[in-house]
């Protein structure tokens, strides 16, 4: 009875090895199928993603001015996060970074110039304005119907100057670079001239100021 037993637990014994070992066999390529397979796909899906990123990089690249600067950044961070560690990928990142940044610069230049610009209207703006109302003292003396209303005016006038001894320098004619002017006369004196001779036929070339505003200097220039 023990010698048949033992060679039926031995035959039991081989035949589980035999269906273990069949199993092994059986799984052990379909493992390496699926892992090979995975493998396969995580390459496609990174190339497919190199490619991607190469197309929209070269179309900010080539972009022609129609694509707006922070979508080109938007895209290149974007495209960076992915840690795609490809050469071209690289390089043509590092040419869109250039890309963005001359275009920056490009677009602060413009600004400081239409800022420079708008400043400069402006600043002619307020010299009209302030040379207009200089004049209009000088069209209401000149326009005056009597001495006192004259007078009251040049006294108006006046407080527009540092002192009644400004100087006035009135050009006659100019011609190249040379200027040639009347004689020299003082505000005080050039408001009085307006009251007795009633007309005004000169324009404003040029007023200087102090700190406070007040006129130091006024150059005019015969209509």
């Amino acid at each position: 009875m023990t010698s048949k037993s033992n060679r039926a637990l031995f035959i039991f014994k081989m035949i589980l090895l035999l269906i273990l070992g069949g199993a092994t066999l059986t799984l052990t390529p379909g493992c390496k199928s699926k892992k090979k397979l995975a493998m396969e796909q995580a390459a496609r899906e990174y190339a497919e993603k190199v490619e991607k990123a190469k197309a929209e990089l070269r179309a900010i690249l080539n972009d022609d001015g129609t694509m707006p600067i922070s979508e080109m950044e938007r895209r290149l961070l974007d495209i960076r996060n992915q840690n795609l560690n490809d050469p071209e990928v690289n390089e043509l990142m590092a040419q869109v970074e250039a890309k963005i940044v001359a275009m920056k610069e490009e677009l602060r230049k413009r600004e400081e110039e239409e800022r420079k610009r708008q400043q400069e209207e402006e600043e002619a703006q307020k010299k009209k304005q302030s040379y207009d109302y200089i004049e209009d003292y000088f069209f209401q003396i000149a326009g005056s119907n009597d001495i006192n209303e004259a007078n009251t005016k040049i006294s108006e006038a006046m407080k527009l100057y540092s002192s009644d001894q400004v100087p006035v320098l009135i050009i006659i004619s100019q011609e190249g670079d040379i200027t040639d002017y009347d004689k020299p006369t003082t505000i005080g004196n050039y408001l009085n001239y307006l009251k007795d001779v009633k007309k005004y036929d000169c324009k404003i070339h040029q007023a200087r100021f102090d700190e406070y505003g007040q006129i130091t200097e006024l150059e005019l220039i015969k209509k």
